[in-house]
């Protein structure tokens, strides 16, 4: 029997204990800074202190995948932005050979 304003079509299951999942949100960023070892970037969207990312980076027309733990993050308010954006201080799990030689 349906409680009184539950409008759900369909059954819903009761789930016992922790389930894992992956959201992935791919938006562009703006590196303000890097080095060997990490990168200041600027973002629309704030991500979890802590947590693990897969960071792509463009480096001579070349799509590169970098494993990277945010370290840093502060929201950022700009006049001549519509809104406010993050500033993420991120480090390089292990940064590929090709984003070493890069830098070099």
């Amino acid at each position: 029997m349906r409680r009184l304003g539950d409008r759900r079509g369909r059954i819903r299951l009761e789930v016992v204990g922790s389930l894992w999942g992956t959201l992935e949100v791919s938006r562009p960023a703006r590196v303000v800074n890097i080095s060997r070892t990490g990168a200041l970037i600027a973002s629309p969207v704030p991500v979890a202190l802590d947590s693990t990312q897969t960071v792509k980076l463009v480096i001579e027309g070349h799509e590169i995948k970098v494993e990277a733990r945010v370290r840093h993050l502060k929201r950022v308010m700009s006049p001549e932005d519509d809104g406010a954006h993050y500033r993420i201080g991120l480090e390089f799990l292990e940064a590929p050979l090709a984003v070493l030689h890069a830098l070099e």
